[in-house]
């Protein structure tokens, strides 16, 4: 399955699905290479589409109806989004972050994407899941969740130099100024350092470094503990 086919069953009584506007004939798909009743492909890409490299069958002239409904639907594009073919949720950061690390507990598939640009298609390449496996599309890098421990490891690490004092530009590059390493301390900062070196490359670290939270979070979660 295809994530555009999960959108597209899900949308179509969706207030912005749009329209087709011709009448679909048989045809193969050159974003998702299957054959079925498509549009032509100049009804959906423009002179504007320059990620051609992603479609599965580059040289057909046609796109499927689910792909045209998918990527003609604005939130595909302009939103953070959940699909398991039943609902398509828009999703802001704090929503990723708790589908990521809940885990994947539904027997259903579904496709999840996140951007902080809104510019892309990620339904063109966002994975479909299967039972058990938790892969995410982040910008343009597929990131697989799918390791609840590995997961969680990684994030107490992370949440634990961030509560330390190092923000999350210093943390994604491992850079850390000298008046942020006075405040983390030297020995914590090494330590992390170590742990993270061979790590901070990876799509997983990327991903789960965009979903540590704020400081307007931190901040608010602070202030309930002090209610407490």
């Amino acid at each position: 399955m295809h994530a555009t086919k999960l959108i597209s069953t899900a949308i179509r009584k969706h207030p912005d699905c749009p329209d087709l506007s011709v009448e679909p004939v048989a045809g193969i798909c050159a974003i998702t290479g299957q054959r079925g009743p498509c549009v032509p492909r100049k009804q959906l890409l423009g002179k504007s589409f320059t990620t051609g490299h992603l479609l599965a069958v580059p040289a057909s002239d046609m796109v499927s109806v689910d792909a045209y409904l998918s990527l003609k639907f604005k939130w595909e594009r302009m939103s953070s989004w959940f699909c398991d073919g039943e609902k398509f949720t828009k999703l802001k950061r704090l929503g990723v972050r708790d589908l990521v690390l809940a885990g994947n507990t539904s027997k259903k598939p579904f496709a999840g994407y996140a951007t902080t640009s809104y510019k892309k298609h990620g339904s063109l390449i966002a994975p479909v899941n299967s039972a058990g496996k938790n892969i995410w599309l982040f910008e343009e890098r597929v990131v697989d969740c799918s390791d609840a421990i590995v997961v969680s490891e990684w994030w107490r690490r992370l949440n634990d130099i961030l509560a330390a004092g190092a923000g999350r530009t210093v943390i994604e590059l491992l850079d850390c100024p000298a008046h942020i390493m006075r405040k983390v301390t030297l020995p914590v900062w090494l330590e992390f350092e170590s742990w993270a070196k061979s790590k901070h490359r990876s799509s997983l670290y990327a991903f789960l470094v965009y979903l540590l939270p704020s400081q307007v979070e931190r901040n608010e979660e602070a202030k309930q503990e002090n209610l407490k």
